[in-house]
């Protein structure tokens, strides 16, 4: 399988979403907690935008993901 910036992206993004549900958050909860809003964590999760290494950091802090699983 060729890996694409667009099977990254989707690829981080429902790791996101697992762990988000995992924590019983809401998007809108998870946002508020790295203070985005709901739209930009489904963007995040269905991979359409570029994270930067700031908010992917904040993120994998927050939902206690192992970094070596990126």
């Amino acid at each position: 399988m060729k890996v694409t910036t667009n099977t990254t992206k989707h690829f981080i993004g429902l790791l996101i979403r697992q762990h988000r549900i995992k924590m019983q958050l809401t998007q809108e909860e998870f946002g508020k907690l790295i203070d985005v809003d709901r739209q930009y964590i489904s963007k995040i999760e269905n991979g359409k935008i570029n994270l930067t290494l700031d908010y992917l950091y904040r993120i994998i802090e927050l939902l206690n993901i192992d970094i070596a699983a990126i």
